[in-house]
């Protein structure tokens, strides 16, 4: 199947990259959030530039939505290749791991603190920026690292706007940004990735080909029997294209439009939403494209 080229850059995205290089200098801390469905389709390779000379931490959110064997393969992919000081696997949803990275941020401030008590300066405060993509979770994070719900917390990519200071507690200051993509994907299943986990707007893609590249990836991966038991498929459903595939689940599934004909629009994103709320299983996307666009992200 020929993929559609995707390109998605938003006025403000540009304005929250500009935003972004000129606090960087007062920042100690990028907390770069990921989502664990697609750790390097999600990574923007924008932000390792900014971040240079700064303590760099992958959060790797979502956890709870691919499996252990996968958050290992991260963990260990971003460190090996040199993507991050830290790798911390968490969910901002339920909590999992937060304590682990007040740890990693406590020790930061207190190395920072030590440091400059040397030089004679007793007033140090330790800055954290929080970025990615749209929808990997960063209000949620903030919620989470702050205690209470003082970021704004949407449900559709680029919902938060502006930059917003945010102070923790004595010494420790937070700066939120709205999430941010890159101009053009020089990998194009990176942007179908994206498409297929929210991250780009459904509205503005064509819909049936995000799910046509879902169905071959899990073909791929060997998850027919998920499919089958899933939407009521039957093996001769398998013999078509993945677009035929989508038409069967509809049938399968008694998905109707007014006269009888087969409502295959509902079926394209009940396929999508299954994915997204983990009705489909426990995995990523990620893992056959790690090697072959690294140096993209670097």
């Amino acid at each position: 199947m020929s993929m559609t080229k995707i390109n998605w850059y938003p006025g403000h995205m540009k304005k929250t990259k500009d935003l972004i290089k000129e606090n960087m200098p007062l920042i100690d801390i990028v907390l770069e959030v990921v989502d664990a469905r697609i750790p390097l389709s999600s990574k923007n390779p924008d932000i390792a530039g900014f971040a240079k000379n700064k303590k760099r931490v992958i959060v790797i959110n979502k956890s709870d939505l691919v499996t252990k064997e996968e958050i290992n393969f991260w963990k260990k992919f971003f460190k090996e290749n040199n993507f991050a000081d830290e790798v911390l696997e968490l969910s901002a949803e339920t909590g999992f791991n937060i304590k682990t990275l007040y740890t990693i941020i406590d020790k930061v401030s207190k190395e920072k603190k030590e440091k400059l008590l040397k030089k004679g300066l007793r007033k140090v405060n330790t800055r954290l920026m929080v970025a990615g993509i749209p929808n990997v979770g960063k209000s949620r994070l903030i919620n989470r690292i702050v205690g209470k719900n003082s970021a704004g917390v949407g449900n559709k990519p680029g919902f938060t706007r502006g930059k917003q200071w945010i102070r923790i507690k004595e010494g420790l200051e937070l700066l939120d940004t709205p999430g941010i993509l890159w101009p053009k994907f020089e990998n194009q299943e990176v942007g179908y990735n994206l498409a297929i986990t929210g991250a780009i707007r459904d509205e503005i893609l064509p819909i049936d080909e995000v799910a046509c590249v879902l169905i071959e990836k899990m073909l791929k991966m060997g998850k027919k029997q998920v499919l089958k038991d899933k939407y009521k498929l039957l093996e001769e459903d398998f013999e078509q294209v993945s677009g035929a595939i989508i038409e069967s689940i509809a049938l399968r599934m008694n998905m109707l439009q007014k006269g009888g004909n087969l409502n295959v629009q509902q079926a394209t994103y009940t396929l999508l939403r299954d994915y997204r709320a983990c009705k489909l299983g426990k995995f990523g996307l990620d893992m056959d494209i790690a090697e072959e666009i690294k140096n993209l992200y670097k």
